[in-house]
């Protein structure tokens, strides 16, 4: 067969019933076509859409009592978009005086496609239904009513314009590559602001750990890689301290004299011997020195862990997370004050939009925001705004807003770009379609409407409000009409002529 001209024949349009329409759908609509190679007008193509299946079936012109051209019977599973592969079908016809005809195929012919050619005994209206059995379930699919003609002569030969704009996608193909169609539907969706932005660590969830003391980093002793999870207070690296003046060893020992007076005190001023002001200002002593050793992260002598040796410092980490930046080496000599590590807790992080000035008035009935990130399709929310900026960046003419985003899966990464909307006003009730289906080309918005199993238009639309997830159509789109989703850029390269298969339409 050759390649399908999609043209409604006038005489079949107010025949067809259910075209293109989901289940319980109000509003159905047709899709009537002949063959190119057809001599004469009066066969038909119906697309109609049950809950589990789309069914797109081409059939010739009928003339009493002469066997039929064949039949082309598309099925598609809509939950993932492939042909029916296994399953029999059963076609049912009939007609005026109780004519009937019932063809069972138990098996598609290749993959999707089932094929007959009945033979109608009576002229008239004929009513056509199938009934697929497949994965032990029955699935009814009304086709709708046909005409059967009293002779060849009777056979009408007007056909009517193609309308403009139509662009042919076989089944074929359409089953060859990721293919998806949602229907348009009302929704309320809210007002949002377009912002760029990146994730960053909460200040509470990043910190950069620097050595305290000078001294050499003792190898064999812990040494986490970036990538590794820490909890809070354990040890990062060991340091054998080099430094004589205000050195760890010095600070510790001053410790361990002032621990050694305190308790000399105790025992004076039990036995009479010392004023309680001695005493006072022995535990003062103490005091003293023990904050400033666990300043620098010393342990008091004694309560150091089982094994440790306490002649060397233990740099630790002061949150839990994952060690994002490792700066030291074994055997490498630091100074105080050394960038060691960087611990990001990324269970939590935050979203920080930059609002342009021109809508800095409204974020403050900021509520949520959603976005992704460089890399990825995923789109991800934040529920809780943190804070909203009080100053306009002089460079980039922005305002900073900065949003929580839970992270449980880690998928988010401290620095990642970020492209999103901001919600900042009660949310607007109209026609919305996914937001995979609107594409963008040469700067206009793009959605691909999906006509018949096999004809596709190309729409301009003007956007309203997104979620993310759904994007208002101010124009361009009705509630109902079925658009592409996945494919969208197939469907383009088809209307240019770039997606046709190597023989052009269906080998029937």
């Amino acid at each position: 067969m050759k390649h399908r001209d999609v043209r409604p024949c006038c005489r079949w349009v107010p025949l067809l019933v259910g075209a293109l329409c989901a289940g319980g759908c109000a509003q159905p609509s047709s899709d009537a076509a002949v063959e190119a190679d057809h001599p004469h007008a009066g066969g038909g193509v119906v697309t109609h859409r049950t809950d589990a299946l789309e069914l797109f079936v081409e059939y010739p012109p009928h003339v009493r009592d002469v066997p039929s051209d064949v039949w082309a019977i598309h099925l598609t599973w809509l939950e993932d978009w492939q042909p029916v592969r296994e399953g029999s079908l059963t076609l049912l016809l009939r007609g005026p005086g109780g004519a009937r005809e019932e063809i069972a195929m138990p098996a598609p012919a290749r993959p999707g496609v089932y094929t007959a050619t009945p033979t109608l005994t009576a002229s008239g209206t004929w009513q056509a239904d199938m009934t697929l059995a497949a994965g032990g379930a029955e699935h009814a699919i009304p086709i709708g009513q046909l005409q059967v003609f009293e002779s060849e002569d009777a056979l009408p030969h007007d056909v009517a314009e193609p309308p403009s704009g139509i662009i042919a996608l076989l089944k074929e193909q359409q089953w060859s590559m990721p293919f998806g169609v949602a229907v348009a539907e009302r929704r309320e969706i809210p007002r949002t602001i377009p912002v760029a932005g990146e994730i960053v660590a909460p200040g509470s969830g990043l910190a950069h750990v620097s050595t305290l003391v000078a001294g050499v980093m003792v190898a064999g002793g812990p040494s986490p890689a970036p990538g590794d999870r820490v909890e809070a207070g354990q040890t990062l690296a060991l340091i054998a301290p080099t430094s004589l003046d205000n050195s760890y060893a010095r600070m510790r020992a001053d410790v361990v004299a002032a621990e050694r007076d305190a308790g000399r005190a105790e025992r004076l001023f039990a036995a009479g011997a010392i004023a309680e002001r001695r005493l006072e200002h022995a535990r003062h002593e103490l005091e003293v020195a023990a904050a400033a050793f666990e300043a620098i992260g010393g342990v008091r002598p004694g309560d150091e862990e089982a094994g440790s040796d306490p002649d060397l410092y233990q740099l630790r980490s002061p949150i839990d997370g994952v060690v994002s930046e490792r700066h030291v080496a074994s055997g490498q000599h630091v100074e105080a004050g050394t960038h060691a590590f960087t611990v990001v807790n990324p269970a939590t992080l935050w979203f920080v939009a930059r609002v342009p000035a021109s809508h800095a008035g409204a974020v403050g009935d900021a509520s949520s925001a959603w976005f992704t990130v460089e890399g990825t399709p995923r789109v991800y929310t934040a529920d809780r705004v943190v804070s909203i900026g009080t100053v306009i960046d002089p460079n980039s003419r922005t305002l900073p807003v900065r949003f929580e985003v839970p992270n449980p899966d880690r998928a988010l990464k401290v620095g990642m770009l970020a492209f999103g909307h901001v919600q900042v006003a009660e949310p607007v009730e109209a026609v919305a379609v996914p937001a995979a289906a609107v594409q963008e080309e040469d700067g206009l918005a793009v959605v691909y409407v999906q006509l018949g199993g096999e004809s596709f238009q190309r729409r301009v639309v003007q956007l309203g409000p997104s979620d993310g997830s759904w994007t208002i159509v101010n124009a361009g789109i009705d509630s109902g009409e079925h658009v592409v989703t996945t494919g969208a850029y197939q469907v383009r390269l088809a209307s240019l002529g770039d997606a046709e298969i190597a023989d052009h339409g269906h080998p029937h």
